[in-house]
């Protein structure tokens, strides 16, 4: 990648960021009076009125959080891909270990936090009443596979079924990619996933929102060679008035949805959508200033273990949201449980499944008969599909309600 190590970083730090969102969004939607314009009710006026239907949504959009994973990604993967000493062979075993050892390790803690919190008290959020009061063997086995499609009972757990299935597609994206420019490319990719919006097909609407971001690596240098050769005096207004109108782009949904329909608001606003999440990942790589703080040691933290606060948080809240007399105090025990939780998930589970995932691709690699060196050259071992060049790393869907 053509950036500087510091930009490179600072995707980490967005998807920290995001993970971070995802927490607060359903620390939220314990409260009422938030959880209800989720399914179908009005906001309140006043302060509730304005965390829902303005640009502040954002501080708690689990939603758009999610297609930011998505096209991140795609866009991550694609790169990695790009490697010379990347091989299929070695892709496939150390990617399935990479996700699934982890999603199993939440399964499993999920388990016990229903088993010894009980759902079965009384709430007026519609959100919290809707999450399953036990978490049966079934379903626990289908959400440690995932490809028959999650139980809901973990309800984030949805993403990961869309992940695993781009990553098994990649070869199919990257097919596409290469017979096509990549403004065309991002062109289908907003499209189709607006058509799948409009008619209710889940995979239409989800999985080219991967493709926007295997878009966005088609076209990363010329992007930054673009965007490098811009004026100083240029650049910091260009990317100021760039971040807010993707910030305003990206939260269209709730910004029209009191004047329309769920269905037509959410069509009608999924190109915007995509387009301003497409526009706040380049962003965070080339507008300085964003880029920095992005890159800055708190948002790196939350990077690093976003992946375990994604797949822990969930069960957490609810069960806080179950033991506090207030809504309101969930936000506030939930953030730093949740945290410490992922912290030591990370260390205990992800981590040494990352590891193992490196020694199944250096095993799949040794397995490789290397064509006959020519002058003395050794070939060069496959190249961890995670392992994206200057720290980028790619397993951390955020999962929403």
């Amino acid at each position: 990648m053509p950036a500087s190590r510091p930009r490179v970083q600072s995707l980490d730090g967005l998807r920290g960021l995001a993970a971070l969102i995802v927490l607060v969004h359903h620390s939220l939607l314990v409260v009422p009076a938030l959880a209800a314009p989720y399914y179908g009710g009005r906001a309140e006026p006043g302060a509730t009125w304005l965390l829902v239907h303005t640009p502040l949504h954002l501080l708690w959009g689990g939603t758009e959080a999610v297609y930011l994973f998505f096209i991140l990604s795609g866009l991550v993967l694609s790169l990695a891909a790009r490697s010379r000493s990347f091989t299929w062979r070695s892709y496939y075993p150390s990617r399935i270990v990479r996700l699934y050892v982890p999603v199993i390790g939440a399964v499993v803690l999920a388990g016990i936090v229903i088993a010894l919190v009980p759902r079965d008290g009384a709430t007026e959020s519609v959100w919290l009443s809707r999450r399953s009061d036990d978490y049966p063997i079934s379903s626990m086995l289908e959400d440690a596979t995932l490809l028959g499609g999650p139980s809901g009972v973990v309800s984030p757990l949805w993403s990961l079924y869309w992940e695993v299935l781009f990553s098994l597609l990649l070869p199919v994206y990257l097919y596409a990619a290469r017979r096509m420019p990549a403004w065309l490319q991002a062109v289908i990719a907003v499209a189709l996933s607006t058509i799948g919006t409009l008619e209710g097909v889940t995979a239409l609407k989800y999985l080219p929102m991967f493709g926007l971001g295997v878009a966005l690596a088609a076209g990363w240098e010329r992007l930054g060679e673009t965007v490098g050769r811009m004026p100083r005096a240029v650049a910091i207004p260009a990317w100021t008035v760039a971040v807010a109108g993707a910030l305003v782009l990206t939260s269209s949904y709730w910004l029209v949805l009191p004047y329309t329909d769920r269905v037509t608001a959410r069509a009608a606003t999924m190109p915007l959508t995509l387009v301003g999440v497409a526009i706040l990942i380049v962003a965070a790589v080339h507008a300085g200033l964003l880029a920095r703080i992005l890159s800055s040691r708190p948002f790196l933290f939350l990077g690093t273990i976003s992946f375990s606060l994604y797949l822990v948080h969930e069960p957490i809240v609810i069960a806080i949201g179950h033991l506090v007399p207030r809504p309101f105090m969930t936000v506030l025990i939930a953030l730093p449980v949740a945290l410490l939780v992922a912290v030591v998930f990370y260390h205990v589970v992800e981590r040494p499944a990352h590891l193992l995932a490196k020694r199944v691709r250096d095993h799949a690699a040794n397995e490789v008969v290397p064509a006959p060196a020519r002058g003395g050259d050794r070939p060069s071992a496959p190249v961890d599909a995670d392992a994206v060049p200057d720290g980028v790393r790619t397993t951390a869907v955020v999962g929403q309600n």
